[in-house]
């Protein structure tokens, strides 16, 4: 994908789709402010299974080297990640 189409996505629309339907809550109930852990209570086994189902739905991979606890502190943090990694692939 180039950087081109990946700008004109809605990386957080989609981002917040994924995590709506694994959470079963309506995608306006979320935002980029929303915490994993604080506000949705997530743990590892949560990340994982959204990571797994981002790489499905939007086609990005995530290299767990890279990856930081940072990543996950808000849902704009893992969207930041996903354009990087988007943009750089």
């Amino acid at each position: 994908m180039t950087g081109r189409a990946t700008e004109r996505r809605d990386i957080t629309a989609e981002v917040i789709a994924t995590l709506a339907g694994m959470v079963q809550r309506d995608p306006a109930e979320l935002s980029p402010e929303t915490r994993f852990f604080d506000d949705l209570y997530f743990d590892s086994t949560n990340v994982l299974e959204l990571l797994m189902q981002l790489e499905t739905d939007i086609g990005v991979e995530f290299d767990p080297e890279i990856l930081e606890p940072s990543d996950f502190e808000k849902v704009g943090s893992l969207v930041d990640y996903v354009r990087r990694a988007l943009r750089d692939a």
